[in-house]
């Protein structure tokens, strides 16, 4: 029983050191502006998405569906501009 919990540490040690130093496992993705965010720093696009999640200008701020379970986001863009 010992030799089993110390070949489970070992494992675990090993997962570890080979995300790199400083690194957990699951590291999260760099931080970046919120999807609704994003029609605040370009007020000529009406609609934008980051492949998840589509948000449109309303009368209150910005209007944005729901994202799906298993979406993956890109960088945000604009689906339409105004002219």
């Amino acid at each position: 029983m010992i030799r089993l919990a110390a070949l489970l540490m070992l494992l675990a040690a090993a997962r570890a050191e080979a995300a790199g130093p400083g690194e957990s496992p699951a590291a999260s993705p760099a931080r970046q502006k919120p999807v609704p965010a994003f029609g605040d720093d370009h007020p000529d696009c009406p609609q934008w998405t980051d492949g998840c999640i589509v948000c449109a200008r309303g009368a209150e701020g910005p209007d944005c569906s729901m994202a799906g379970i298993a979406c993956l986001p890109a960088e945000p863009a604009c689906l339409t501009k105004n002219r």
